[in-house]
């Protein structure tokens, strides 16, 4: 939940972004906004209006003056510094979701869990439901007749079947008790807490 009522037209950087950023982080650290909502209001958001977090956490670091590196040896140490549930859960992803996952990509997908209440490998593994291959609205669309016909066993005649609004059933109803997180790596689907 964003508490800013202004939208920039344009991606913060330097010590624009510097300053947004230390502005943004007590209502952070309340609660009051998200990592998320917070690189949307910078700006780095998509079309579809997702976060843009790798181009928002790269000019982070370069208004840092931190030069990004995709040395081995650095990913190893920012493994090593995770507490214990980080590392179970970062290995829960690998584990569960495939090691096509780069290490940035596994970081990113770590924090938008976070947003969504998952932080330990426990509440990965409780909370997962589905997995769309793609990241576009079709997701929902199949996730909801998945969730109707194949896990309710929702006796539902084939007639019927192809007349369902299927985005209607995730917008109006399972939207409430599910959320979901796009990736270049497809759409995943959890069970809320």
């Amino acid at each position: 939940m964003s508490t800013t009522t202004a939208v920039v037209p344009f991606m913060l950087k330097g010590d624009s972004l510097l300053d947004f950023v230390n502005d943004k982080m007590p209502l952070i650290n309340r609660g009051e906004l998200t990592r998320t909502d917070m690189i949307k209001d910078a700006g780095y958001v998509y079309d579809n209006g997702k976060a843009m977090y790798v181009d928002f956490y790269t000019e982070l670091l370069n208004a840092k003056g931190v030069v990004p590196t995709t040395n081995t040896d650095t990913m190893e140490q920012e493994y090593d510094d995770m507490s214990t549930d980080e590392k179970d859960l970062y290995d829960k992803i690998t584990d569960m979701l495939g090691a096509r996952w780069t290490h940035e990509e596994t970081i990113e997908f770590m924090e938008e869990l976070d947003d969504i209440g998952i932080n330990t490998a426990d509440d990965f593994e409780s909370s997962y439901e589905y997995t769309h291959d793609s990241y576009s609205s079709y997701a929902e669309k199949e996730f909801a007749e998945y969730w109707c016909v194949d896990v309710m066993e929702a006796q539902i005649p084939e007639i019927v079947l192809s007349a369902i609004d299927w985005q209607d059933v995730w917008d109006h109803n399972l939207r409430y008790d599910f959320a979901s997180i796009e990736t270049v790596n497809g759409t995943f689907f959890f069970r809320n807490n």
